[in-house]
């Protein structure tokens, strides 16, 4: 790999780059007048020892100068009226400086020495032409990193889009314990729902002053044991972070925190309303321990206790009454606290089902929640969110280009930040530093590609030879909604037998029901993905 160096904001556009960190160092000509630039480039250590040097340069030739420089002791040479000195100085631990002097400006350089690394070295550059102006330089050994981030909950450099749902969070937030501090948020897959989770976070813990716990739960946890053992993890852990920041408050300041007094009740005075299908001594020790925990998030300052799930449509009541109840629990639980106005509150994100999940297990988990439909963004903020990233970056993007995107991606942001970092990878095998549409056709299928190897694959992969078929059976039907009848119609099997295998695809988070009879995929471009799929295995079959 090959690394860069380009010299900004110098007048003359001087550029300078190592094509071959050990071998040969190019000066491009016509550099007159340009500036005195100073940076530092990073490379990867070799046998060979490395180097900190100094380049003085008043080159006024128009063809490009190329001279091999590992061979070169402490000194310099002169070749086509530019002048370099280089200093051969292996780097070391401690600093040390060299200084050097222009023949031409008779200017004194001093180079300081570099600071080794466990995964790199470090170079000293700097070039001087003339003292007319002063630039920066930047140095690119590796390439510069890729801007975008495809990712599960990999947050992005610019999140576009959702002030709204930001401004209502911490209004909700505020409003407690007086109103309950619950949040909804449920949307397709893609549309950056655990991102915004992360986000919120932020936002209650450093803006709010709330203590958090955030973690994504598992289909594991959907049983009150396993749900009940992971809440009091979180709230003891919790309670564990306040005791520290406590201790460490109390050693730089010499004062113990008082309490508030927002909590005028003990726990002898909470009467908890948990219901016919919980109120057992385990149910009573995870309202005991989010009690404590809220206890003391208040005692030290805090807001309140905030506990944030994520990939909540995975816990789910039994529909049976002698089965597992663990949203009940825990719904009650929290509803019990909140009336005491304890200041606690519940943040959940998943797919649509969560919502109907909810409805189930407790009826009035409607007024309970805010609920923030999380879907694809506008297209300006779709632009933004393709464009932004790139500020910076000197890559540029062509109007054609953007508009073909946008309409591609259709305002998801995974595929927004899949597509930017493909682009950006083919951008830099190009050696080209402009987005546009030739750049995009060269890529289109490796991109749908990865699309489906990381996103939609796995989602069929993981069901049932029968779920599988009639997922697939789905591809010829029209879309959007999914309708039984016609999957019917399609298969040939019994109706009933259709929605059984749609009520089981429910519950693996494949489609979800909008009414009766009527379904949609949770994941955008499904519908498309299948009938790609479904030709992928036609021409293996021929």
């Amino acid at each position: 790999m090959h690394p860069r160096l380009t010299l900004l904001r110098a007048t003359g556009a001087t550029v300078v780059s190592v094509a071959r960190l050990l071998g040969v160092l190019t000066v491009p000509g016509a550099a007159t007048q340009a500036a005195i630039s100073s940076g530092t480039l990073r490379a990867r250590r070799s046998r060979t020892a490395t180097f900190e040097f100094v380049a003085l340069a008043d080159a006024s030739e128009s063809s490009t100068e190329t001279w091999p420089r590992s061979p070169w002791p402490d000194g310099s040479i002169q070749d086509a009226g530019t002048r370099f000195v280089i200093g051969r100085r292996p780097c070391r631990d401690q600093r040390d400086s060299a200084a050097v002097a222009s023949p031409n400006t008779g200017l004194k350089v001093a180079t300081p020495g570099c600071r080794r690394t466990r995964n790199a070295s470090h170079y000293k550059l700097t070039l001087i032409t003339n003292c007319s102006n002063i630039g920066s330089l930047m140095s690119e050994h590796p390439r510069p990193r890729n801007p975008y981030r495809p990712g599960a909950a990999v947050s992005p450099l610019f999140l576009a889009g959702r002030d709204q749902e930001i401004r209502r969070f911490g209004a909700s937030l505020r409003g407690a314990p007086e109103l309950p501090a619950n949040v909804r948020l449920t949307g397709l897959r893609g549309v950056g729902k655990s991102v915004l989770l992360k986000r919120l976070e932020e936002i209650a813990s450093d803006d709010e002053g709330w203590l958090t716990s955030r973690i994504q739960v598992e289909p594991r946890h959907n049983t009150e044991v396993h749900l009940s053992e992971l809440i009091l993890s979180l709230c003891h852990n919790a309670e564990l972070q306040v005791s520290r920041r406590a201790r460490i408050r109390e050693t730089m300041k010499g004062v113990t925190a008082s309490s508030r007094g927002l909590i005028r009740v003990s726990w002898q005075d909470i009467e908890l309303s948990l219901g016919p299908v919980a109120g057992t001594d385990l149910d009573r020790s995870i309202a005991r321990a989010l009690f404590d925990v809220a206890l003391t998030a208040d005692h030290h300052g805090y807001s309140g206790y905030l506990l944030m799930l994520d990939e909540a449509q995975v816990i789910r009541d039994d529909r049976e009454r002698d089965g597992e109840h663990p949203l009940s629990v825990l719904i009650a639980t929290i509803n019990s606290l909140q009336e005491k106005e304890i200041p606690i509150g519940l943040t959940l994100s998943g797919l649509p089902t969560l919502r109907a999940n909810l409805l189930k297990a407790r009826t009035y988990s409607e007024r309970m929640f805010r609920g923030e439909e999380i879907g694809r963004l506008a297209r300006s903020e779709a632009v933004e969110a393709l464009v932004r990233p790139l500020d910076g970056t000197g890559v540029t993007v062509a109007d054609a280009f953007v508009e073909r995107v946008i309409d591609e991606v259709e305002g998801y942001p995974f595929f927004i930040q899949l597509w930017g970092a493909e682009l950006w990878e083919a951008a830099q095998i190009a050696d080209v530093n402009r987005f546009d549409v030739v750049l995009l056709d060269s890529i289109e299928q490796d991109i749908y590609r990865r699309l489906d190897l990381d996103f939609h694959d796995g989602r069929v992969e993981s069901l049932t030879p029968a779920e599988q078929d009639l997922l697939m059976s789905t591809a010829e039907c029209p879309y959007p909604p999914l309708k039984t009848a016609d999957i019917h119609a399609n298969v040939g099997t019994s109706e009933g037998n259709v929605n059984v295998l749609m009520g089981r695809l429910v519950d693996q988070g494949v489609v979800f029901r909008v009414q009766k009879g009527q379904y949609e995929y949770t994941a955008p471009k499904f519908h498309k993905y299948l009938q790609r799929r479904a030709g992928r295995i036609s021409q293996r079959e021929r």
